[in-house]
């Protein structure tokens, strides 16, 4: 009975591994698509203001 909960668990963990796998691949597609590799907008105004604050410190 243990082993079969265990294998169970294993073949689960299996697929959810799998899954992982699948959406990193789909989001790596979805950037290149979109061309989003970079920092977004506002992200980049926001590491500007940093700079410009540090920089004045």
């Amino acid at each position: 009975m243990a082993a079969s909960e265990t294998s169970d668990v294993d073949a689960r963990i299996a697929r959810l591994e799998q899954q992982v796998k699948e959406l990193y691949a789909r989001i790596i597609a979805l950037e290149r698509l979109v061309g989003s590799g970079g920092l977004h907008d506002y992200d980049q105004a926001t590491v500007r203001r940093k700079v410009e604050y540090d920089w004045q410190s």
